[in-house]
């Protein structure tokens, strides 16, 4: 083997160094030098061999002895037992609710309102219609203990009539909201302390698209409620207050006491549900009891014995035997240390 290589390198030598005598002698006589077939034919073979050569020797060394498989295991008995793995958590998102309320000159409610809420919303959306009171500043101070959401849009037009377009108001706050349920409270309203502990439950349930809850309704003091009469039965009744976000729930066109809808149908005609959880409904009961324009204002002349031209209907009450929330008890202890229960210096 080794002769044969030397034989071959001998000759490759030889021949190079004639073809380099060839290429002085014709560079010297200004010959281009010509590959012939020859000399290529024979460069190839000589390749060829080398890596035969080569070749056979490096498979010799790369021959791994072939592993012969373990021997077989005799009388031992196949058993399966599963292994006790600890799976992963899956992280279930908590259900998020957003309140929304739109606001004009509410400084009388406004630190009750928020604290109530703060309690249990993950965001407030308010729509501010151009107040002149306390009221922005209020809010602007509770920012710092809540997510609040403060919007601007002047209103235009008189409150509780149809200039005020209460529809594209509520229909902004909604489009606003991020939370899996919505809910729609005033800053006069204030829910029962029992629904911070029923929420997680309200809003996991997979049955119902809208809640309504009982909406009790104070009328001259905190210790009256107005119940319906002939030709004014909208006193004692259930309100929908929560509802689903994100499958097109909204106002109807209506620009005063505009109602909930899904794509023209009204809530009671979609999947709902009572929950007797009462909604308290202070705008009566103490403070300046109206506002300018109020709609009612002619039922507080009536009920103060002054002079009205009001007779569609009578105003009936009774008196209220439930409890306050902790909140409102607070503020009537506070108000009635202070001896004003109308709450005027609040």
């Amino acid at each position: 083997m080794k002769k044969v290589l030397q034989q071959v390198a001998k000759k490759a030598v030889k021949t190079n160094r004639k073809q380099k005598l060839r290429k002085r002698i014709r560079r010297k006589n200004g010959i281009k030098m010509k590959r012939t077939r020859r000399t290529i034919k024979f460069r190839k073979r000589l390749l060829r061999k080398v890596k035969k050569r080569t070749g056979r020797r490096t498979s010799k060394r790369n021959t791994h002895p072939v592993k012969q498989p373990p021997p077989a295991l005799i009388d031992v008995p196949l058993v399966y037992e599963p292994v006790d793995v600890p799976q992963a958590t899956i992280l279930e998102t908590k259900p998020r609710l957003s309140v929304i309320a739109p606001i004009l000159n509410e400084e009388k409610f406004l630190p009750l309102f928020l604290e109530s809420v703060a309690s249990y919303a993950d965001e407030i959306l308010i729509l501010d219609g151009g107040s002149t009171d306390a009221s922005v500043r209020i809010i602007n101070e509770w920012k710092k203990r809540a997510n609040i959401r403060l919007f601007h849009k002047k209103q235009t037009g008189l409150p509780y009539s149809d200039d005020w377009n209460e529809s594209v108001v509520r229909n902004f706050l909604v489009d606003q909201a991020v939370g899996d349920w919505i809910m729609a409270i005033d800053a006069d309203e204030m829910i029962d302390d029992g629904f911070r502990n029923a929420l997680p439950r309200l809003m996991a349930q997979k049955e119902t698209d809208a809640i309504s809850f009982p909406w009790v309704q104070f009328w001259m003091n905190p210790q009256t409620i107005r119940i319906n009469a002939a030709n004014d039965n909208h006193w004692s009744v259930n309100k929908y207050f929560m509802w689903r976000n994100h499958i097109g729930i909204r106002y109807d066109d209506a620009k005063n006491h505009c109602k909930l809808q899904l794509f023209g149908r009204y809530m009671w005609e979609i999947p709902n549900k009572v929950e007797p959880i009462p909604v308290y409904h202070y705008h009566y009961a103490f403070g300046s009891r109206v506002k300018a324009n109020d709609n009612r204002r002619r039922d507080v002349d009536q009920y103060l014995g002054k002079p009205t031209d009001r007779t569609e209907y009578d105003i009936l009450t009774k008196p209220f035997t439930g409890k306050h929330p902790a909140i409102m008890k607070k503020y009537f202890a506070e108000m009635k240390e202070k001896g004003n229960m109308n709450g005027s210096k609040r």
